[in-house]
């Protein structure tokens, strides 16, 4: 990263100084706004990811026409790697690999998708704050915070641009309200037109192996005969966590399937994982972390169950330690 990037990301770090007194319903609006311009609005930008003691530089383009939506994301450091987007379908090419995967699903954004979408249900759990004006990007920003009401999830701290709505910054944040993930623009131009030859990768794939998944994958659906028979259950989870998603993965003939859950609360999730221990395999117990990335290990009626999400340890241990196995 050069000087300049440097100067850059320490200048947007400084904290808010203005405050204001609007209710929770200004926010909301605020983040119906930014749902709105990040989907139709024409823009490139530049932003670092800051995580784990890493700083990752990338570069978007978003454009949208008659079709739908179309996004380029690519890589500026590190491994090369381009994702392109046209509504929901991914391509993502990975030319160390040499390989290019296509499916109908997302990739971990860099905003969480519930965020664009407000529910009542997560006014249940986070509450959602005005926190006055900022500068980022050579831009004037309104803060706005996404606060847990328990200990049992993150929370975020939101910059959006006060002309357009567009995210500019965002902070995911312990419960004592310290980032542990960061994204920042660093540049972000909105356009009028977006040329198509933008959208178009710097990377063809010929010659690279494609994989193709054109099932779309739903996390709210259930595999209902797994359900009925299988003998795993979840007694205890945080408020507001539901299970959204039941399903076995068949894993290669020399492991045995996986058996996965997931639970979330709209915004937050954590997924549970159930495998029968194999001698060649080390088990794990106890907890560990990687960022904002919390797993819990514990062992169950001869089985590993690894209990992963980005949510505090506690949220994880409460999951993990109420999971009971009862045959059918």
């Amino acid at each position: 990263m050069s000087r300049i990037k440097k100067f850059l990301f320490v200048l947007l770090l400084f904290p808010v100084a203005v405050y204001s007194s609007n209710t929770s319903t200004d926010a909301i609006k605020w983040l119906e706004k930014m749902a709105v311009a990040m989907k139709t609005l024409n823009y490139e930008g530049t932003f670092v990811y800051v995580h784990d003691n890493q700083i990752e530089s990338m570069q978007i383009i978003h454009g949208m026409d008659e079709t739908g939506e179309h996004e380029r994301l690519f890589s500026l450091n590190g491994a090369a790697r381009e994702i392109l987007r046209v509504n929901d379908e991914l391509k993502c090419i990975l030319p160390d690999s040499r390989a290019v995967l296509v499916e109908k699903s997302r990739p971990k954004q860099y905003i969480p998708p519930a965020l664009l979408t407000i529910t009542k249900k997560l006014g249940r759990f986070y509450e959602f704050k005005m926190l006055g004006e900022d500068r980022v990007a050579n831009k004037v920003a309104q803060v706005i915070a996404v606060r847990p009401k328990d200990p049992y999830r993150y929370g975020y701290r939101l910059w959006l641009d006060r002309k357009t709505g567009l995210l500019l910054k965002s902070d995911l944040v312990n419960t004592r309200g310290r980032p542990l993930e960061q994204v920042m623009f660093t540049r972000l131009d909105i356009l009028d037109h977006m040329p198509t030859e933008h959208l178009e990768p710097a990377i063809s794939g010929r010659g690279f192996k494609w994989f193709e998944n054109k099932q779309q994958l739903d996390a709210s659906s259930f595999n209902e005969d797994l359900v009925e028979k299988s003998g795993w259950k979840v007694t205890h989870v945080p408020g507001g966590f539901i299970k959204s998603m039941q399903k076995i993965h068949p894993l290669p003939a020399n492991r045995m399937p996986v058996e996965h859950m997931v639970f979330t609360d709209g915004l937050s999730s954590i997924s549970v994982f159930i495998e029968t221990i194999q001698e060649s395999k080390d088990v794990f117990e106890g907890i560990s972390h990687m960022g904002a990335v919390h797993a819990y290990g514990t062992m169950v009626s001869g089985h590993q169950v690894t209990v992963v999400g980005e949510v505090p340890k506690d949220a994880v241990m409460i999951i993990g330690d109420s999971v009971q196995y009862h045959p059918q």
